[in-house]
């Protein structure tokens, strides 16, 4: 009787706990869409209107959440479009980091492409030089003559910030201060820069891609070969691809 008794609790418990995180899983629909700035070290994103209600809510529904970056374009030739149609499909967007030099007759639609679509253009250098081997007056041209070419485009300045390579120094960060801009970073390689194969790619990305990464990824036919491939993947594993928030409070801390 007493063996009865307690299987029966035991079951009654079970029913309860289900139901109750059945009904938090959807009082969480009910929330505002999560929004994100950048963490202080720059390579992650952070949650910024957050709450223990979301996060339980969150792991209970496996979601994750990344911050796609694509770096060195316009690349021409039909490449930035394909990855826009990608990201269409997925319902993702990205933060495209431009170099200036890279911005022609040929391509300069693009920009107005990548911005109707939801996506963020970024400020990726004039001509991809390596800010923290310049002087500071370098810096200054590798900045703000950028800037003022993309808002010649598109009718506005770009937020972010992205060192070629990666490469900066307390220098670069004043620098990037002083025009009202954050640097932006990443966590996640996807590789491409290095390797040559669309699926070695993918499956290098796939180890790299955590929670509330920001994925280095690059304005290339490889990389353009596999990202249908990968985005899928990560959606799968319960990944959203968001944007941070430039109109935060916190929109980035350096």
């Amino acid at each position: 009787m007493l063996l009865y008794m307690y299987r029966r609790h035991l079951v009654v418990c079970g029913l309860l706990l289900t139901l109750f995180l059945y009904a938090l899983l959807l009082s969480a629909r009910g929330m505002a869409a999560p929004r994100f700035a950048l963490d202080k070290g720059m390579d992650r994103i952070a949650q910024t209107n957050g709450s223990g209600l979301r996060s339980v809510s969150d792991v209970l529904a496996g979601r994750k959440y990344a911050v796609l970056t694509f770096d060195d374009g316009p690349y021409g030739y039909g490449l930035d479009e394909r990855i826009l149609q990608i990201l269409r499909k997925h319902h993702a967007h990205a933060v495209f980091f431009l170099v200036c030099t890279h911005i022609n007759d040929a391509n300069r639609h693009v920009l107005g492409e990548i911005e109707s679509d939801g996506n963020l253009i970024g400020n990726h250098g004039f001509d991809h030089s390596n800010l923290a081997k310049l002087s500071k007056t370098e810096m200054t041209h590798q900045v703000e003559d950028c800037n003022e070419r993309i808002a010649q485009l598109t009718g506005k300045r770009p937020y972010y910030f992205r060192p070629s390579f990666g490469s900066t120094s307390a220098q670069v960060t004043d620098v990037v201060r002083s025009f009202g801009m954050k640097q932006m970073l990443w966590n996640a390689n996807s590789g491409d820069g290095w390797l040559t194969q669309p699926d070695q790619i993918r499956d290098f990305s796939l180890s790299e891609v955590e929670d509330q990464s920001i994925v280095l990824l690059h304005e290339r036919p490889r990389t353009a070969a596999m990202l249908d491939e990968l985005l899928t993947k990560l959606e799968e594993r319960g990944f959203q691809f968001e944007l941070p928030d430039p109109h935060s409070g916190n929109a980035a801390i350096d």
